[in-house]
């Protein structure tokens, strides 16, 4: 008999392989919204602030957040914000006794309305469609399913690659030592009915051995049950009934 090896079922496969696709993609999906999608939204609307022929120009500052916009309030010195986060995205009149300054963060925009000499008139945070607790979130999920589906991912390669090899020899599981047709002794059916495995008892340098063999995990499981039975003599478990036939 040529040897050859098994591995899992292809609806094994296929079903596992559904649910890793939509864990690494979950996963992606969360990052990119916690760190461009909502953003982005936000500064589309926080554009709205801006002129119109200046709105395709608008950049996100990764340094303004609400916690760093409230240490400023009325009477700050436009030079002191500046200082914190840098020049604002847009600055120009606002009704002609103010001037508008604006700086556009991931989680929303600060406005501040500030008088001739630059001092701060109104100081106002200006929460995006998606908050600074949304973005968070997201990127928590993405933190959370990473690992969940890179261990899918290493899982769904193993059902690829790891199985079994069957041979003259006998039976190698991956990892395991040969199962030589001599030192196989029977077969445990007792959970075939319920869950689909057989497990093959067999004689190992160490005692007694045990190896379960499973029709979801292994795509020859049915060919190796066989084989190995009718090898051995013992009583095929899987084996159909004969149909019954009336002698007349």
């Amino acid at each position: 008999m040529e040897s050859f090896k098994t591995v899992s079922t292809v609806e094994r496969l296929v079903r596992n392989g559904i649910v890793t696709a939509m864990v690494i993609g979950f996963a992606g999906w969360s990052f990119y919204d916690g760190y461009v999608g909502y953003p982005k939204e936000n500064l589309e609307q926080a554009k709205e602030e801006l002129p119109a022929d200046l709105q395709a120009t608008a950049t996100i500052n990764d340094h303004v957040t609400e916690a760093d916009s409230s240490a400023f309030a009325k009477g700050v010195k436009l030079k002191d914000i500046s200082e914190a986060f840098g020049p604002p995205s847009w600055q120009g009149d606002f009704g002609g006794v103010h001037e508008k300054a604006v700086w556009f963060g991931r989680g929303g925009s600060l406005v501040v309305l500030v008088d001739r000499i630059g001092i701060a008139q109104a100081v106002e945070w200006k929460t995006g469609k998606r908050k600074e607790t949304d973005l968070w979130l997201q990127k928590l999920m993405g933190i959370v399913l990473t690992p969940l589906g890179l261990f899918l991912l290493i899982r769904q390669i193993a059902m690829a690659t790891r199985g079994a090899v069957f041979s003259d020899r006998g039976l190698k599981p991956s990892g395991k030592e040969l199962i030589t047709f001599d030192a196989m002794t029977g077969w445990d059916a007792d959970t075939y009915k319920d869950r689909g495995q057989i497990t093959l008892e067999y004689e190992s340098a160490g005692g007694k051995g045990q190896y379960v063999l499973d029709d979801y995990k292994l795509a020859a499981f049915k060919t190796i049950v066989n084989e190995i039975s009718r090898r051995k003599g013992f009583d095929n478990p899987i084996k159909e009934e004969e149909p019954h036939t009336e002698v007349s």
